[in-house]
């Protein structure tokens, strides 16, 4: 391999050469204080998408993103957890990610949310709870502050990843998936030590199981749906590899264990056609109306529960998540707690 410089590890890759993740981290950190060129991260990025991205090569970026992330001053001495998904499934569904994590913290489940505004779908993380009121203007201070008091905190990306910022106007010019898009949920600045992750392509769940197993975690569950979704199906089985704190195993789910009725089923309360809409559909899940939204919901919350020790089977979970919805547990936590609307 050529010089550890940007310019010999863009020959690398060019060439179709696998990088270390040591040269792989290298490179991203001369991106994240403006020492690449928009040219050669255009053509670095083009060339590891047609290469394919190694595992090797992903722990490396990770590692440059939380490198130069705005950190915590707090070291967390307790179990916590994400739930923020690659997203890119093109499916339209109402933000599930977002309402399981509303749903955990309102059973005691400390949750550092990661994510951004809506990239390819109708509603992201931070445009769903805007309109519930969550300001996105807050310091990391209070953030911080909150998280402890509350156990909910959400860690806007373009706050949390100034350095971001150099790469940004590449990433839109290009316009097609790059590995930032693998890797922005997995470089949560909190440092999660439990991580639930929906990826675009069942390919990768073994892969990033195990790349969050390599950073430190403790429990993992990375999942894709056989009908495309980054979430777990109630409409079909679900792959996903599960890391249990000892090995991981390549598992699938099963949306039948769940007894679902045919009301529980429609598709109309889960995917959504417009913005609007979107937020329609996340507002009746969190008053507790009782859909196919809530199923999916519950059942994603379900597994999260799970994978953090509070229940022992996926059925046990959903149960669990979907009476918090039910009881208003999860809107008391949202109204009350957080006071938003």
């Amino acid at each position: 391999m050529t010089g550890l410089t940007t310019k010999g590890i863009l020959e690398s890759v060019v060439s179709g050469e696998n990088l270390t993740d040591v040269w792989a981290e290298s490179f991203l950190n001369e991106v994240m204080v403006g020492n690449v060129s928009e040219a050669i991260l255009a053509s670095f990025l083009t060339a590891v998408k047609i290469k394919g991205e190694t595992k090797e090569e992903l722990t490396g970026f990770i590692r440059a993103m939380r490198n130069h992330a705005i950190k915590p001053k707090n070291q967390f001495d307790f179990d916590f957890l994400d739930t923020c998904g690659t997203g890119g499934d093109g499916k339209g569904s109402l933000n599930v990610s977002t309402l399981s994590a509303l749903c955990l913290a309102s059973l005691g489940v400390k949750v550092a949310k990661h994510g951004n505004r809506s990239v390819s779908s109708l509603s992201g993380s931070s445009d769903i709870l805007q309109s519930l009121g969550y300001s996105l203007e807050k310091s990391p201070e209070v953030l911080e502050t909150e998280f402890l008091e509350h156990g909910f905190v959400f860690l806007f990306a373009p706050s949390f990843h100034p350095a971001m910022k150099y790469a940004g106007p590449v990433r839109r010019e290009l316009g097609f998936r790059t590995f930032f898009n693998l890797i922005g949920p997995l470089s949560n600045p909190y440092r999660p030590n439990h991580q639930i992750v929906g990826v675009y392509d069942a390919k990768l769940t073994r892969m990033v199981a195990e790349i969050l197993v390599d950073l430190g975690a403790k429990r993992v569950m990375v999942c894709h749906s056989n009908d495309g979704l980054d979430e777990f199906s109630i409409f079909d089985r679900t792959k996903y590899s599960y890391f249990n704190g000892k090995e991981i195993l390549d598992l699938e789910f099963d949306p039948a264990e769940l007894g679902l009725g045919v009301d529980e089923l429609d598709k109309s309360s889960v995917f959504a056609d417009s913005k609007e809409q979107a937020e329609k559909l996340f507002r009746s899940v969190l008053e507790g109306k009782s859909s196919a939204g809530l199923a999916m919901v519950s059942l994603n919350a379900g597994m999260a529960l799970l994978l953090m020790g509070k229940c022992q089977n996926p059925k046990d979970g959903y149960l669990m998540a979907k009476n918090a919805f039910l009881d208003k547990k999860v809107l008391r936590f949202v109204r009350e707690t957080l006071n938003l609307s």
